[in-house]
């Protein structure tokens, strides 16, 4: 267990958020404008292979979720859960990278997978909920491999875990759309467990708070809390072209 993820830097997560839960759930008003719209505020700390660790944060409403890194003002993504769709905006060249909700099958993947649900009886409980392992991978014996691995806290925040979940499986749809399903050096097997058809089922379980997947990226949750916002914060910019991706090529949409 925890083959990829440090158990006290685990532990020690746990124990700010236990220590810090009331506070942040209670709610904080930002200077956003109007403070028409009660969100959650969710932040990660976010690593990838042979970059320095940033920091991503998470709006989430009852229909909406606006994913935006701190300091950058190049873009950001915002999920429409009403219309299954994700748009992903550019400012640099005024463009919208349109995703709609691809309905498929894990059936058809060329990789069968397996799940392992443990609990963490050595991590304090989470606003009296306790912390598991969610791990997934491949093949047995010598030949297993862990394809990902999560660290989650069971019964925190549902609806929020829900949303989350609807905006990976439209992601993921996304990359079945774009798949040849070849095992390659360049896409082994854990590329489809875990960038093309993970539908984060993980999330039917509880509310993640350390992720590692396969191509070696992390996060970590560091903080949630509800603030109010104006609810433009979800808005798309109406007159930035819009286009999609099919296998061959971007599509503009009219």
């Amino acid at each position: 267990m925890l083959k990829h993820l440090s158990l006290n830097l685990v532990i020690s997560l746990l124990m700010v958020l236990s220590c810090d839960i009331s506070a942040k759930t209670e709610d904080a008003k930002e200077n956003n404008g109007p403070s028409n719209l009660e969100v959650y505020l969710l932040s990660y700390i976010q690593r990838e292979p042979g970059q320095d660790e940033y920091e991503v944060s998470m709006l989430v409403s009852d229909r909406y979720i606006r994913i935006d890194e701190p300091g950058e003002d190049s873009g950001f993504i915002v999920y429409d859960d009403k219309a299954k769709t994700i748009y992903s905006v550019s400012h640099a060249d005024k463009s919208v990278f349109v995703i709609k909700q691809h309905d498929f099958s894990e059936k058809d993947s060329p990789v069968k997978s397996e799940v392992e649900y443990l609990q963490l009886d050595d991590a304090p409980a989470v606003s009296g909920n306790n912390v598991f392992n969610y791990r997934v991978f491949t093949g047995e014996g010598e030949s297993e491999e862990t394809c990902l691995e999560i660290q989650l806290v069971e019964n925190l925040l549902p609806d929020v875990s829900k949303i989350l979940q609807n905006y990976q499986s439209v992601v993921a749809g996304q990359q079945v759309k774009l798949t040849d399903n070849k095992i390659t050096e360049l896409q082994p097997q854990c590329y489809f467990v875990d960038q093309v058809y993970n539908k984060a089922k993980y999330y039917e379980k509880g509310l993640p708070i350390q992720e590692w997947h396969s191509n070696e990226s992390s996060r970590i949750l560091s903080s949630y809390k509800k603030v109010k916002i104006n609810k433009d914060k979800f808005k798309v910019p109406e007159k930035y072209r819009r286009f999609e991706v099919d296998k061959n090529s971007k599509i503009p949409i009219k």
